[in-house]
């Protein structure tokens, strides 16, 4: 089938067509109504089709061509339902009730058709009109029609479009209400020459009005100058340049008024319009400020030695950074009421507290403080410590307050004070920085007085070492000589301390000085202290005698990590005690000369007594005092070691048959005659009737030192085992009253007669023994 454009005309068609072989006959014998309403049609522009007789038999004019599309010139000449069988079913009863003389008009009636070769949906307006014959009856249909297929459709896409649109504008609007960021749509406002003096809200989301703090609904309209008077002006000439040269921006940038900040991106929107997207960032920026603050707060208490000075940077560095009244460090008293402030850092026109108070005189909350409780005070007239009276701390300007009290060993020592003449809603991380700051700087002050003190104790130290005659050494631990004092040299006769720097410290001894040295060395490196004498000559080669004594220096582990000597020159001290040996040498010699005579004369006068053990014993006694008298003059009769003593003592009797133990106690001079006697009574008495008269019998000696109440107390005791028992004589002699008049000579002295031998304690309190 050809292209319908190249189909003939209607009425061409119907002049050409064989009618004679349809129901309507041929054309001549065609009725009136028919001829009529078929010229009627084919001379009409609208799209028209006829339906005639009872065969329904289709004609229609060239405006119908494109309604059938393919279907003609097919459809031309056959019946209705041969023409649109596709919707016969759905246009049959409209054709039928058209035929029974009624008139039906639709508009836009949907029609699924295959008029191309697919299905296809179509949309018509059309009006079917009954024809009537000459005798009145309806002979045909005629359709006058209209397809409104491309209006519905482009009608639906509108409507789809529309909808669309109203439910993108209703997301928009709903995203543009529920941003978190604040949006501002803004046209700017020129003066006469075209400059850029404001800008006005042309649109707001509620967002900007909740971030901003403002009543929703009151800025569309206005100017920001307007709504925030005295606004800084970067605020309209930033997004001024923006319009002028339709380049974005980011910000970020304080309302001061506001005392917020807010970070956010400005962009043209053509014809003197801009965007601005805004979240507000004050606690970021301020958390900025704070940790920045204590960085710089690090660096400056690093740098600044002064004591006063650090005080003053750390509270200008705080009240700056919280844009506060007055900042101020104070410290309390030991009685936690007197509180000091030197001086503090105060803001433009901020009165400052600089001072000596009470600290119950501002409020209730002085107890929190004494107690170690940071107080927090938004409002002075609300908080129940202070509203009662808040004339003290109005008077001086505080509204509200942070005070941060620093403990140390179980006390409020200083108060970090932060006061504002407004009322104020401190933050937990405002509070925070406070504590953060005040810490590091008391901690800074500890230092800095902490480093002074031990400056003026390095430089005290030192002028004491200086003036010391001692000579001061440090000894490393192999006894290499790494430091002397000054004054050390001077005694040494060293010019220059590198000449001996390194060199092995015991070699300077002489004699057995260097075995001291070695056997001191090993002492301190064990943590002990040691002291010892030896001679050794001067650097310049002079001969002395010292005193040593030998420390351990201590390191952070608490080891030894190095060793102290200090050694004192005994050189006239070592003379003199030379010259007094040799004198008690000659002293003793001249006693025991005459305890011979003594005893000579003794011997000479009592040789004719009837009791000779008597005058044996007294001679033995005179020897036990002579015996005495050699212990004592090694010492200059001043003291004795109680071992020397006993052992001198018990010599006589065989050293073998004694037992003797106890530590080094030095006895003064009565003592040692009164222990000297006690036990010569007591080893004649062994060997008369205990112990030493049995080949194995034993006597065992032992001395100890005990801590009774607040007094050392001395215990003596004298064992006697291997020999007959023991039996209490029935006379008691003098030996008897020598024994009982104990270490001291005033008793103290217990016997017990056992069945193993005799034991004897004797006690007396150590500073009795020790200064007799």
């Amino acid at each position: 089938m050809g292209d319908v454009h190249d189909a003939p005309r209607m009425a061409d068609m119907l002049s050409a067509f064989d009618w004679s072989k349809t129901s309507l006959g041929p054309r001549s014998d065609w009725p009136a109504s028919l001829s009529t309403a078929v010229d009627i049609m084919m001379a009409s522009g609208h799209a028209m089709c006829l339906a005639w007789g009872p065969e329904r038999t289709f004609l229609y004019n060239d405006a119908y061509i494109p309604i059938l599309g393919k279907r003609h010139p097919f459809a031309f000449g056959v019946t209705f339902a041969e023409a649109w069988p596709d919707v016969w079913d759905e246009i049959k009863p409209l054709v039928d009730k058209t035929f029974a003389g009624e008139t039906s008009t639709f508009r836009d009636m949907p029609l699924l058709m295959t008029r191309n070769g697919y299905p296809e949906d179509t949309w018509w307006s059309f009006s079917y009109s009954p024809v009537r014959g000459e005798n009145g009856e309806v002979a045909g249909l005629l359709n006058v029609t209209l397809e409104t297929t491309d209006r519905v459709k482009a009608e639906r896409d509108r409507d789809a479009a529309t909808a669309e649109l109203q439910r993108s504008e209703a997301k928009w609007r709903q995203l543009f209400e529920t941003l978190e960021e604040g949006f501002v749509l803004g046209q700017v406002i020129r003066d006469d020459t075209g400059q850029i003096i404001d800008w006005r809200y042309e649109e707001v989301n509620d967002a900007w009005y909740d971030l901003v703090g403002i009543e929703r609904g009151c800025a569309v309209g206005q100017t920001i100058r307007e709504v925030f008077p005295g606004v800084e002006d970067e605020w309209v000439l930033e997004f001024a340049r923006v319009v002028e040269t339709s380049q974005a921006i980011r910000f970020t940038r304080q309302v001061g008024d506001l005392q917020r900040w807010y970070d956010g991106v400005c962009q043209p929107a053509g014809a003197d319009h801009f965007t601005v997207l805004f979240l507000e960032v004050t606690d970021r920026v301020n958390a900025d400020r704070r940790r920045e603050a204590l960085a710089e707060l690090g660096r400056m208490l690093t740098a600044i030695d002064d004591p006063e000075d650090i005080v003053r940077a750390a509270t200008a560095l705080i009240g700056r950074t919280l844009g506060v009244g007055r900042v101020g460090f104070g410290t309390v008293g030991e009685d936690g009421e007197r509180f000091v402030v030197p001086s503090d850092w105060t803001a433009q026109d901020y009165p400052t507290l600089a001072g000596t108070y009470r600290m119950d005189d501002y409020g209730g909350y002085a107890q929190d403080l004494r107690e170690g409780r940071t107080v927090v005070i938004p409002d002075i007239r609300l908080d129940p410590r202070t509203s009662g009276d808040t004339a003290p701390l109005e008077s001086v300007a505080v509204r509200s307050l942070v005070n941060r009290p620093v403990r140390e060993k179980g006390r409020t020592v200083a108060i970090l004070y932060v006061n504002d003449g407004a009322p104020r809603d401190w933050t937990p991380e405002e509070v925070q920085f406070i504590a953060d700051a005040g810490n590091r700087t008391w901690i800074a002050l500890e230092r800095r007085r902490a480093e002074k003190e031990a400056r003026e104790t390095a430089a005290f130290l030192s002028s004491v070492l200086a003036a010391s005659t001692d000579c001061i050494k440090v000894v490393e631990l192999d006894g290499s000589v790494s430091f002397m004092t000054d004054g050390g040299m001077k005694v040494m006769e060293i010019s220059d301390f590198n000449t001996v720097r390194g060199c092995p410290w015991p070699e300077f001894l002489k004699e057995s000085g260097p075995a001291y040295a070695l056997e001191a060395i090993e002492a301190a490196k064990r943590g002990e202290t040691t002291h010892f004498e030896a001679p050794a000559d001067t650097y310049a080669g002079n001969p002395r005698h010292w005193s040593v004594s030998v420390s351990p220096i201590l390191g952070p582990d608490g080891e030894t990590a190095r060793i102290l000597s200090v050694s004192r020159d005994h050189t006239e001290l070592q003379k003199a005690r030379e010259q007094q040996h040799l004198l008690n040498g000659e002293l003793a010699h001249r006693i025991k000369n005459t305890m011979s005579v003594v005893q000579a004369i003794a011997h000479q006068t009592l040789s004719k007594a009837e009791d000779q053990d008597a005058v044996a014993a007294f001679g033995k006694r005179l020897g036990a005092l002579a015996a005495a008298n050699d212990v004592l003059t090694r010492d200059n009769w001043s003291s004795a070691r109680l071992g020397d003593v006993a052992r001198k003592a018990l010599e006589t009797f065989g050293e073998d048959r004694f037992t003797l133990a106890g530590p080094d106690v030095m006895i003064g001079p009565r003592a040692t005659l009164a222990l000297t006697l006690m036990l010569h009574e007591l080893a004649t008495n062994a060997a008369k009737y205990g112990a030493l008269t049995a080949p194995e019998g034993q006597v065992t000696v032992t001395w100890a030192v005990r801590r009774d109440g607040d007094k050392d107390v001395l215990d003596l005791s004298w064992v006697e085992r291997g020999g007959p028992a023991a039996v209490e004589p029935t006379r008691k002699g003098f030996g008897s009253r020598i024994i009982r008049m104990g270490l001291t000579g005033s008793g103290g002295v217990q016997l017990r007669y056992e069945a193993e031998g005799l034991s004897v304690q004797a006690t007396a309190p150590l500073y009795q023994i020790q200064e007799a």
